[in-house]
């Protein structure tokens, strides 16, 4: 267990209690060695731990499992929110960021998280441009220097990814080579068990083969993403997937993949009913496959079943 995420959360719980820092610390430790402790640079002594437990009025065993219980909690929020900005869900966005503001995250790898969702919303909305979010992103992660690493969390793989879309040449393609690597085997993937995270990644995977015309590695990624979704029950980015294999399809002259693939792209858009969705990919389609999107899952069902 992480001594300064635990630290962070006692800070959680004693603002929550409405217990002064000044009050909470006395007897026990100074306060600058209580921020020492908030900011990583040292641990909390077990019986340092106890007092401050026994200040918060909380038993330790109680105190340490809704610990792991709000963790999770906050993983999650952190999704909903990276959901929403990814989808431009202005007001859901506002709602969830209220929530994060006005707590303290206790992870340090989620306070890189938030960091990052800002950054891809400010992207989002087009308030700056693609050179600023990869300098932003590179600073976040200390980016090429981080490649050299032997382990990652998924978080950084997410932040990697995205940088996929902002730098060229050499480094792209070392970057990407490196992250197929680490997500088709995980073995050096630290931390992490977020399907949105995994299915944002193996999308960007599979638009970087894309863009490099090995359409064999898109409908691999594609199909991790998809078994993953299926294993889990949480069926993030389906339509992207289905999608990105008609267009793999489509250009290796696979009709009847490609027509399966796009009919499920059809499916999942209709079953998730969201109307801008539905539109936004009408729109790509019909212009990549020059094709009335209604129409060709009107022919398609004829031929399937008629």
């Amino acid at each position: 267990m992480d001594s300064m995420e635990l630290a962070n959360y006692l800070e959680k719980v004693r603002y929550g209690r409405k217990i002064s820092q000044e009050k909470f610390v006395e007897g026990i430790c100074s306060l600058r060695q209580y921020q020492r402790y908030r900011s990583g640079e040292c641990e909390i002594p077990i019986e340092k731990l106890e007092s401050f437990n026994k200040r918060l009025g909380i038993p330790s065993q109680k105190l340490l499992k809704d610990f792991e219980k709000q963790k999770k909690k906050q993983d999650a929020l952190l999704d909903e929110l990276y959901n929403a900005v990814v989808n431009k869900q202005t007001e859901e966005y506002n709602k969830i960021n209220k929530i994060i503001k006005e707590d303290i995250i206790i992870e340090e790898e989620n306070k890189k998280y938030y960091d990052y969702i800002l950054i891809m919303k400010r992207f989002m909305y087009d308030e700056i441009s693609n050179e600023r979010v990869a300098t932003l992103v590179s600073n976040l992660i200390d980016f090429p220097k981080i490649l050299k690493n032997q382990y990652f969390t998924d978080i950084e793989i997410l932040m990697l990814s995205s940088l996929l879309d902002t730098i060229e040449g050499d480094m792209y393609k070392k970057l990407l080579y490196r992250l197929s690597d680490l997500f088709t085997t995980e073995d050096h993937i630290m931390s992490g068990g977020s399907d949105l995270i995994h299915s944002t990644i193996l999308m960007r995977l599979s638009k970087a083969y894309g863009m490099l015309k090995d359409f064999s590695q898109v409908i691999r990624f594609c199909d991790i993403g998809l078994k993953r979704g299926l294993h889990s029950r949480r069926y993030y980015l389906f339509e992207t997937f289905y999608y990105y294999k008609a267009l793999a399809y489509y250009e290796l002259e696979d009709y009847f993949n490609y027509e399966e693939c796009l009919f499920k792209c059809y499916s999942v858009l209709q079953m998730e009913g969201n109307a801008q969705k539905i539109e936004r990919f009408t729109i790509r389609i019909e212009n990549d496959f020059k094709i009335n999107f209604d129409l060709f899952v009107i022919n398609y069902l004829k031929k399937k079943y008629v």
